[in-house]
């Protein structure tokens, strides 16, 4: 199978490596998903820095896109809760390649890590790690797929490499397109082998964005309306509510009425979609809104 139907999507004399200051940063959330700092839940963004010791939670028919200081991208499918414990970037100068090295923890979820081309072009190098329940994946430069829940961790290499660590023992090196390893709960540990064509298939769709199901990216044109009330006292309990359910809202005032809304919304599709979610879910108390371009 072809390394690229797998995949979906200068260096030069400078001073020495400097510290950088550099965070993760959340780039599109599909809602509802959070952010966890200090004990604190809040609505996650785009735009938002995620911090050491922070976790991504994405719910139910959720996702997040995460980028890393070296442009290379993580992506979260839905149930998921992510953590970064470590990260450090360095660059050579002001245009010079980065080298980023990271401890990222999968609680438990699905994950997607992705060198992109700007990266490998630019000559960013990464030493990185992510540990699941049982066994830590080291990154150099790859593309790999990972889940871990209460019955198994897997691993699958769309492209590159990555070496699976467990314990003691021997690392297994995955370093051939489709290659896969999984272990499950309280059996025998199996040799890696090949996934299968559909596997794959189903491994990358999921962490991936689904167009038209609520996905926030910055600088998103459509917003969803939730109300528009008389009270600031009632907007400011929606805009509660809607937060500590993983939507963002925001209030506005207009013409001595408040207007409830969540901004950035990639299209009317997704804007829609968030809105009929609101109107599911009675606890929210959204009964009615509307979707709007910016302009409007």
């Amino acid at each position: 199978m072809a390394t690229a139907g797998l995949i979906a999507l200068f260096g030069a004399l400078s001073p020495p490596a400097q510290a950088a200051t550099k965070d993760a940063v959340i780039e599109a959330v599909q809602l509802p998903a959070w952010v966890e700092r200090n004990g604190q839940r809040r609505a996650a963004r785009p735009g938002d820095k995620l911090l050491v010791n922070d976790t991504a939670v994405t719910a139910e028919s959720s996702r997040m896109l995460l980028r890393l200081p070296d442009r290379s991208v993580i992506k979260l499918g839905e149930k998921t809760e992510f953590r970064i414990e470590t990260l450090a970037a360095k660059q050579q100068g002001f245009a010079g390649p980065s080298h980023t090295q990271s401890a990222l923890r999968l609680i438990t979820g699905v994950f997607r890590y992705a060198t992109d081309y700007t990266s490998k072009a630019l000559g960013n190098t990464r030493d990185i790690s992510l540990q699941m329940t049982t066994a830590t994946v080291g990154i150099r430069g790859t593309d790999f797929w990972s889940m871990t829940d209460a019955d198994h961790d897997a691993v699958c290499l769309f492209e590159g490499s990555v070496a699976v660590e467990r314990d003691s023992r021997e690392d297994i090196l995955l370093d051939k397109p489709g290659a896969f390893w999984v272990i499950r709960t309280n059996q025998p540990e199996q040799a890696a082998g090949q996934a299968s064509p559909d596997a794959l298939q189903k491994f990358i769709a999921q962490a991936e964005l689904k167009p038209g199901s609520g996905v926030l990216l910055q600088g998103g044109r459509w917003r969803t309306v939730a109300a528009l009330l008389p009270s600031g006292s009632a907007a400011a309990d929606l805009r509660t509510r809607l937060q500590t359910a993983g939507y963002p809202a925001e209030i506005l005032g207009k013409q001595g009425h408040y207007e409830v809304r969540i901004n950035d919304l990639a299209t009317e599709l997704d804007a829609q979609a968030v809105l009929e979610r609101l109107k599911a879910d009675a606890s929210l108390g959204v009964t009615s809104g509307r979707v709007a371009l910016a302009a409007q």
